[in-house]
């Protein structure tokens, strides 16, 4: 079994926001975005990583989170920075997709863990639109979040 901790998301805010995959409606891939909160949305990008969101709003409003990063037990801090190597780590693939994250049968599930001690917060990374939506947050000293960004750089861009 492999145990992973969170420490660095970015939220997707549905239908209004142009990042996020709800943006231009509802589609077969999408469709598990309008499921239940605590629904897994597993897409592949780029022909090669998949990403692992959690879906957060009510059942039939989009919005998720993307699990950008963990820290995996046991295991080097590299190998959950980033969400391509932690779907890797975690052997996580698009059959996960529309399964809910708290069924243990599903082989990924949730649970309680230790609060971060201490939350940064910038603008999301990998996009093109909605860059400057301050919606990344992460555990700051964490040696598996991926490209943090210095807080001065926060504050020109107006996002503090």
């Amino acid at each position: 079994m492999i145990v992973a901790r969170i420490v660095e998301t970015e939220a997707y805010l549905g239908q209004n926001d142009p990042a996020a995959h709800a943006f231009k409606g509802r589609t077969p891939r999408t469709d598990p975005l309008w499921g239940p909160p605590g629904t897994w949305y597993v897409y592949f990008i780029y022909g090669m990583h998949h990403c692992l969101n959690i879906t957060v709003e009510p059942e039939g409003r989009p919005g998720c989170v993307l699990i950008r990063a963990a820290e995996i037990f046991k295991e080097s801090p590299d190998r959950g920075r980033g969400p391509g190597r932690l779907t890797r780590a975690l052997k996580v693939n698009r059959t996960l997709s529309g399964i809910r994250a708290f069924d243990r049968d599903c082989g990924l599930w949730l649970r309680e863990g230790r609060a971060p001690e201490n939350v940064s917060v910038s603008p999301r990374i990998g996009i093109r639109h909605a860059t400057e939506k301050a919606l990344r947050f992460f555990e700051a000293g964490s040696r598996s979040v991926s490209s943090p960004r210095p807080p001065q750089a926060l504050e020109a861009r107006g996002c503090v």
